[in-house]
């Protein structure tokens, strides 16, 4: 059975939620901060068209430039 689009987007936010607190070496809360501050997630689903059919690892890269961009840096 397919996600629908709400169920997919949710599981794709969880993934690069996890992946960037791995590669950035942050615990859930820092993350969760670096989330919260960019408002990450609504990013995620404005590329979603793009993200649901690229890999973690390509859609991770993006998410690295679009902070670094509104000036975050690790």
């Amino acid at each position: 059975m397919a996600l629908n689009y709400k169920d997919d987007l949710f599981m794709l936010q969880v993934r690069l939620f996890r992946l960037a607190q791995i590669r950035w070496n942050k615990s859930p809360q820092e993350c969760e901060t670096i989330f919260t501050q960019y408002d990450v997630n609504a990013y995620i689903e404005t590329c979603y068209e793009e993200y649901h059919v690229q890999g973690d690892e390509a859609n991770l890269t993006d998410l690295e430039n679009y902070l670094t961009k509104k000036g975050w840096s690790l």
